[in-house]
């Protein structure tokens, strides 16, 4: 029986450049003023890190990087600026992604308001709330995503200018995350 993360909030997309990040920005700001809100993006790729990077742990196929610099573009950038309290960048390949969940789980608080970007995550555990963000007529969606949809709790649609779900639908209390209508 898969673990379930109540404080976390999964976002992933059907592709790249579908609008995970502006939502996740946009949950993060409405909950930052209210919460110490912890974000995480989780990549299947790396990347060259920069020198100012605070590696947390890093392995031949893994690495967890907490973000300081909020001035740049990167998503976790982003979400720093956005106001998220932390910020974790992860890169590792998908078969590390189970060791390298528990490795940054522990390093978090356990009931802290959590907003994850990650597309490979709903395979190992469940979150409080699952969204999948797609880009209108997008007709190119990753076949995960396409498995996933049974799975997610709201299926998101973005026009490029606004989202067909306000982000303020989503609470955050000390029981977890939920969607009110």
């Amino acid at each position: 029986m898969e673990k379930i993360y109540k404080n976390i909030l999964l976002i992933a997309g059907t592709g790249q450049n579908v609008g995970k990040t502006l939502f996740a920005s946009q949950v993060i700001a409405q909950y930052a003023i209210l919460f110490p809100v912890i974000s995480i993006k989780i990549a299947p790729h790396f990347h060259r890190l920069n020198p100012d990077a605070q590696i947390i742990e890093k392995g031949t196929d893994y690495s967890i990087i907490k973000e300081l610099n909020a001035n740049g573009n990167k998503d976790s950038q982003r979400f720093l600026n956005a106001g998220s309290k932390e910020v974790y960048y992860v890169q590792c390949m998908d078969n590390k992604l189970p060791l390298v969940f528990d490795k940054l789980m522990k390093l978090l608080p356990p009931d802290s308001p959590i907003i994850c970007e990650s597309g490979g995550l709903r395979q190992i555990m469940k979150p409080g709330i699952f969204l999948i963000i797609n880009k209108k007529n997008n007709n190119q969606i990753k076949r995960q995503a396409l498995i996933d949809k049974g799975l997610a709790d709201k299926w998101i649609e973005f026009d490029e200018h606004k989202f067909d779900f306000d982000p303020k639908n989503l609470k955050f209390s000390k029981s977890g995350w939920t969607i009110q209508n």
